[in-house]
């Protein structure tokens, strides 16, 4: 009786470790691709937290804004160069709302690709994701850079819209993604003018 031998001959070598290879290569696959979306989600998120603080913060002030019709609550200004606007704000304690000669001016404009507050003194950079150049239009529906400002007629309200990317000095790809976002701003003293 002749003996019968197990073994693998070398076709069949060959076809497992192509199919294991595939399988492998479909698990790194699943991991990079998953790791590239992470980081992508990540910066993006990074982006709309600078936008959104920086918006959250000029609204603080424009909410507190006084003014009247000769004395706009809401003006366009130019510091060190950089343009801008700025916010007429009463932060007396008890507050003046009739005597607008103690009132402070806030002032928020685009330094490069920071866009910074300015009071007295003090200056704190909001964010330094904006990707590019201060507009004094509206902003479009699809922008790709800027910081865009216009204020109504009597200076009541201002149209914000802020362009910001993972880094702004770049183009907008899937690894510097790029937020958009914009807003309306009405000052309290629009109601007496």
């Amino acid at each position: 009786m002749p003996i019968k031998k197990n073994g693998v001959n070398l076709i069949e070598l060959i076809v497992c470790m192509i199919l294991m290879s595939l399988v492998v290569l479909g698990f790194f696959s699943i991991e990079i691709f998953s790791r590239h979306h992470v980081v992508s989600s990540d910066r993006r998120s990074k982006v709309q937290v600078d936008i959104s603080y920086s918006l959250e913060y000029i609204s603080k002030y424009v909410q507190q804004s006084t003014g009247n019709v000769n004395n706009p609550p809401i003006t366009l200004v130019t510091i060190s160069s950089c343009p801008g606007f700025r916010v007429r704000v009463d932060l007396n304690d008890p507050k003046t709302p009739s005597d607008l000669s103690d009132d402070t001016w806030v002032n928020f404009y685009l330094d490069g690709y920071e866009l910074k507050s300015l009071q007295g003194a003090t200056t704190e950079v909001l964010t330094n994701k904006i990707s590019g150049v201060f507009d004094n239009s509206v902003m479009p529906e699809f922008p790709d850079k800027g910081f865009y400002v216009s204020i109504s007629d009597q200076g009541s309200a201002v149209d914000i819209g802020l362009v910001g990317r993972y880094d702004p000095a770049s183009a907008a790809s899937a690894d510097n993604p790029q937020i958009a976002m914009k807003t309306r701003m009405v000052s309290p003293s629009a109601s007496a003018q």
